[in-house]
């Protein structure tokens, strides 16, 4: 090879370093994680029947998948023992709530000793990997009975104290009034809202939802919601809202009443160069949506379809704002899971921080003995999308609606690679 070649790999070889440092500067990563469900009443060799609580039984030690138990503090245990060994390096960390089992044993009815036992394990985990770096929001089985909060609740002042290593801002009043609040994450460049859902949640056992008069306990979350986003719009934030309940159910049922939703979606989509990204959980299942603009009205449409009953008219037809993002769950209702996603630090012209450029899932087989988390798909592969934002979230649509096989991929990982289901989602 001739002086002069030499030297042209060696430069070649240099610039794509160079890039490489570029892109990898411009990029960085957190943790998406949700409705762990710890049952510190959970027994090996239990019955499943008996929600593994007592008989005799195939629960095996990680869990057993498929069923109505909650998560055994092994499966907990092997979750974070992930986390520490692969991704204790991310950026930060989303937690989309459901600490907590759920209250399904009426032979073994949950205490507000057992809810509370139960989060300050869970956050005790994650201050053992990370510190205050973890962003979390109140799940509708953190609270005591669940689903039920009102407004000015006791439980907002407990949740904070088991909240405490994590260093949040729950000390202003609004947190103190509905359980809600905001973090600037990166100082200057991402903020994170953390809603309370259960104030717009139909099921909301102690009060009311209500958006429709001004003193509401919906409309008042709504209103601050607005001025949260119209400041971060101002101070030139990009947003990411973080919620545990997600407008809509799996099916398409709304779960908020309808005042609360039309607000809430009317703000998402009013407010759609400032949020980036809408993260979520409850579902238990891998669900991609977004906000739409349809026809003047904003709505969330949901790519679950088993079937290709999502036409293409109402693709062609829809203006995609909004990303909506629905990480599957640790409880192993399906196979548990977590999340990490690769995001913009510095943003450009077209992209701007914050924009989500891809995610890796990740799952534990409950069906091979639970062996350790591997890497279920890659978003950016099998969407063939490299920024998710609206417009990207309506190009995997568009492929999943020309590409049987993607879509059936898609089917596949919703419910992490399980046999489907139709377990409730709570």
């Amino acid at each position: 090879m001739s002086s002069v070649l030499q030297r042209t790999v060696l430069l070649l070889s240099l610039l794509v370093v160079v890039a490489n440092q570029l892109v990898t500067a411009r990029t960085g990563k957190f943790l998406h994680i949700t409705d762990i469900h710890l049952d510190s009443s959970y027994v090996e060799g239990s019955d499943p029947e008996q929600l593994c609580h007592r008989g005799t039984g195939n629960a095996g030690p990680l869990g057993a998948v498929r069923t109505k138990c909650d998560s055994s503090p092994a499966l907990v245990k092997k979750t974070f023992d992930f986390i520490a060994n692969k991704y204790s390096d991310v950026d930060f960390v989303i937690y989309t709530g459901d600490s907590a089992r759920h209250d399904r044993d009426d032979d073994l009815p949950r205490s507000m000793e057992n809810v509370i036992n139960e989060q300050k394990e869970v956050v005790g985990h994650f201050n053992k990997i990370f510190g205050p770096k973890v962003y979390p929001v109140i799940g509708n089985n953190d609270v005591e009975p669940h689903n039920s909060c009102d407004e000015n609740d006791e439980q907002f002042k407990t949740i904070a104290s088991i909240w405490q290593p994590l260093a949040l801002n729950t000390s202003n009043h609004h947190y103190t009034r509905g359980g809600y609040f905001y973090e600037d994450v990166v100082p200057g460049k991402i903020r994170t809202v953390h809603t309370n859902t259960l104030l717009f949640y139909k099921d909301n056992k102690k009060a009311k939802a209500d958006c429709k008069s001004p003193d509401g306990i919906g409309s008042m979350h709504l209103a601050w919601l607005k001025d949260v986003l119209e400041e971060s719009r101002q101070q030139g934030y990009s947003v990411y809202i973080l919620a545990h309940i997600p407008p809509t159910s799996k099916k398409g049922k709304a779960y908020y009443t309808d005042d609360c939703l039309d607000g809430y979606l009317s703000l998402l989509g009013t407010y759609k160069e400032t949020v980036v990204g809408h993260f979520a959980g409850h579902y238990n299942n891998d669900i991609l949506s977004a906000i739409v603009e349809d026809d003047g009205k904003y709505k969330q449409l949901s790519a679950l379809k088993k079937k290709k009953t999502i036409k293409r008219k109402t693709v062609k037809s829809s203006n995609f704002i909004t990303p909506l993002f629905n990480t599957p769950s640790v409880i192993p209702t399906f196979n548990p899971s977590i999340r990490v996603f690769t995001y913009e630090t510095e943003g450009t012209k077209q992209y701007p921080v914050g924009t989500i450029l891809d995610w890796h899932q990740y799952y534990l087989n409950m069906d091979d003995n639970g062996r350790d988390y591997e890497l279920e798909y890659q978003a950016s592969k099998l969407f063939n999308v490299n920024h998710f934002d609206g417009k990207g979230v309506e190009k995997a649509f568009t492929l999943m609606l020309d590409n049987q096989s993607v879509h059936k991929e898609y089917l596949d990982h919703v419910t992490v690679n399980t046999d489907d289901n139709d377990q409730d989602d709570d």
